[in-house]
């Protein structure tokens, strides 16, 4: 029964979404695209399960295991852990975006636009996440532009250094074209950190006495400029808690670019006002030559999370690192790259007395090619390593795509990827190939599928050794329609005199 009132529910949504954009009236012009896609998948994953601690036998390893080989993990209480493979499991995600444009509404200037989706499970065992909840509002807002000004009201997504991040309310933007100058500011009743529900949402933080009882109230100002060829932006954000007037977070940011002849240097950084400390930082220098590109820099990374959540109270540790890559067009059809970094974490200020010998850095490099053969085929390959605390990884892969016709494109692709880990019980390999292909029937209209197979193995010493191969089938179709007023032919061409 839930299957089919899940099925019944997002027919429902689609065909409200079809009757609302055939709802505009002549009067108006419109744009409407809808996305719809649906993948099947199948996989077998670990479960969960215990003993009681006086049945547990001595392993050939030195731990203790259950009587049938499984390592288990006692810690003095009546009953010792351990996993075990699961039962297949059978998932069938659906999805249906759609995105609606509608000007002409009697002011000049004004516009409307809406973007949501509906995504659903219709497998047998409803495994796949994030589909709760079944529909979700992306954007939805009321847009007035005339010359220098621009504001927006409603449910709108700002990108920025500092994240970007969706908020219900009044966002606007003045250009001062004389100094070269643009000044924003924008607040509202936030949305939850890289998703389009609030932070008090269930379906964001299974933590329930830690989530947020109210939505955060968020305010940001932006200053930007062009000065000579440099372009700088310094950018200000304020989140707060609306029932105490606590903040969630305050953070500043400064970030900009220049070039100079066949030089270009783009850089900047955060700071956490609330936590007094340096967030992220980065400086890039590339050097630009029709025979090759080649850049490089340093950056630093320190992971960001709101005051309320319970991340934050782990101190996590920034890292340092430098960098290098370079592009190079062989020949008119091969063009080949490499890229290359090394990065350190900071002191985490703990004792490891226990555990010697550990890692604080490491380095990842990758290499690749790229050969467009002729106008109809394309061969990409990459390979490349890391290897850092406590795990490696190796992986190569490559892909091969054909233009069979203007419209319909097939394509292969495979690769392995292997994770030692020096920290954990078992080592993980995964092997993949798949096959897509997609028909563009018009520039309005297209379809397209693709299949793949994921090997993937978790090597232990014991019964507990799993796999979680699985196998992905997905489709899709994207249609786009309206009242044609944004696609008006051109005129007729003249001869020049």
């Amino acid at each position: 029964m839930h299957r089919f009132a899940a099925i019944a529910r997002h027919g429902a949504l689609v065909a409200l979404a079809a009757m609302l954009a055939a709802s505009v009236t002549a009067a108006q012009d419109y744009r409407v695209r809808i996305d719809a896609s649906a993948q099947a998948v199948a996989f077998r994953g670990v479960r969960l399960d215990s003993i009681a601690s006086g049945l547990v036998v001595p392993g050939a390893g030195g731990g203790s295991e259950t009587p049938d080989g499984h390592a288990v993990r006692c810690g003095g209480g009546t009953h010792c852990y351990f996993f075990r493979p699961g039962p297949p499991l059978r998932g069938l995600p659906v999805t249906t975006s759609a995105s609606l444009a509608v000007w002409g509404l009697g002011v000049e200037g004004l516009s409307a636009r809406a973007t949501g989706r509906l995504i659903a499970d219709l497998g047998r065992d409803d495994v796949w996440p994030g589909t709760d909840p079944l529909a979700q509002l992306l954007e939805a807002y009321v847009e007035y532009h005339r010359a220098s000004l621009r504001a927006r009201a409603g449910r709108q997504l700002v990108s920025s250094r500092l994240e970007p991040i969706g908020f219900d309310g009044a966002w606007a933007t003045m250009r001062w074209d004389v100094a070269s100058l643009e000044l924003t500011g924008y607040g509202g009743w936030g949305l939850g950190q890289a998703s389009a529900l609030p932070a008090s949402s269930p379906a964001l933080n299974p933590l329930d006495e830690w989530r947020p009882r109210d939505r955060q109230l968020v305010f940001g100002a932006e200053v930007a400029g062009a000065f000579r060829g440099t372009d700088l932006r310094a950018e200000y954000r304020r989140e707060m808690d609306p029932r105490d007037g606590n903040f969630v977070s305050e953070r500043v940011a400064l970030s900009g670019g220049s070039r100079v002849q066949k030089v270009q240097v783009t850089g900047g950084l955060d700071y956490n006002l609330a936590e007094s400390r340096l967030g992220s930082a980065d400086l890039m220098l590339t050097y630009l030559d029709p025979r090759f590109t080649v850049s490089g820099g340093a950056r630093r990374h320190r992971p960001y999370f709101s005051l309320w959540t319970l991340w934050g109270a782990f101190s996590p540790v920034p890292y340092n690192a430098v960098f290098a890559s370079a592009s190079v067009p062989a020949t008119g059809w091969l063009t080949l790259r490499a890229r290359g970094e090394r990065y350190e974490y900071e002191d985490a200020e703990v004792s490891t007395g226990l555990v010697t010998g550990l890692q604080d850095g490491g380095w990842r490099a990758s290499g690749g090619a790229t050969a467009t053969i002729d106008t109809r085929w394309t061969i990409d390959g990459t390979a490349g390593a890391e290897f850092g605390p406590g795990a490696s990884v190796r992986f190569i892969e490559g892909s091969v795509d054909l233009a069979a016709t203007p419209s319909i494109s097939v394509g292969a692709h495979a690769g392995i990827l292997e994770r030692p880990l020096e920290l954990r019980y078992y080592d993980a390999e995964s092997r993949w190939i798949g096959s897509r292909a997609q028909w563009q029937i018009t520039d309005q209209r297209r379809v397209w599928a693709d299949v793949s197979l994921v090997d993937d193995d978790r090597d232990r010493p014991d019964a507990s050794a799993s796999s979680l191969s699985s196998v992905r089938a997905r489709a899709g179709v994207s249609v786009t329609f309206g009242s044609a007023a944004d696609r008006m032919p051109l005129p007729p061409a003249r001869p020049r005199r």
